[in-house]
C-alpha cells in the first residue's frame, strides 16, 4: 500500500511540472509573436514613410498571422488603437517618428483576460522632404 501512494504522488508531481512547463512555453510563444508583430509594424512604417500609406499593409499582415492582439476596449478609446496595436505620431523639428505599442494578452478560458502587457518600440526619424 505504501508504494502505491508513493507512485500516485510521484505521478501528480510530474504532471504538475508538465503543466507549468507547457504554460511557460505558451506564454513565451505569445510574447515572441507580439515582438515580431511590433517589429514588422515598425518596418512597414519606415518603408512606407508614414502611417497613412502603411495602414493597409499593416492590417493585411496582422490578418495573415496568428496575432489576435487584445480587446482594445479595455486599453484605449483612441481611434489610433485598433487590432491590438497603437501607433502614435511624434513630431520633431527634423521630421516625424512613430511610437508603436503592441499588447501581449493572457486570455485563459476559465479565468478570462488576466492582464495585458504593452510592448513599445519606435521607428527611426522619417525626415521631412524639402520643399
Amino acid at each position: 500500500m505504501r508504494e502505491s501512494i508513493g507512485g500516485a504522488l510521484l505521478i501528480k508531481i510530474v504532471m504538475f511540472f508538465i503543466v507549468i512547463y507547457v504554460c511557460f512555453l505558451a506564454i513565451t510563444i505569445n510574447y515572441s509573436i507580439t515582438f515580431r508583430v511590433k517589429n514588422q509594424i515598425i518596418n512597414l512604417l519606415e518603408s512606407y514613410e508614414g502611417v497613412e500609406n502603411a495602414r493597409e499593409p499593416i492590417n493585411r499582415y496582422i490578418s495573415e498571422i496568428a496575432y489576435y492582439g487584445t480587446s482594445m476596449r479595455n486599453i484605449s478609446t483612441d481611434p489610433a488603437c485598433q487590432n491590438g496595436y497603437c501607433i502614435e505620431k511624434i513630431e520633431t523639428p527634423r521630421g516625424n517618428y512613430y511610437k508603436v505599442t503592441t499588447y501581449v494578452s493572457f486570455d485563459f478560458p476559465i479565468f478570462g483576460n488576466v492582464t495585458n502587457f504593452p510592448i513599445t518600440g519606435e521607428t527611426r526619424i522619417i525626415y521631412k522632404q524639402p520643399l
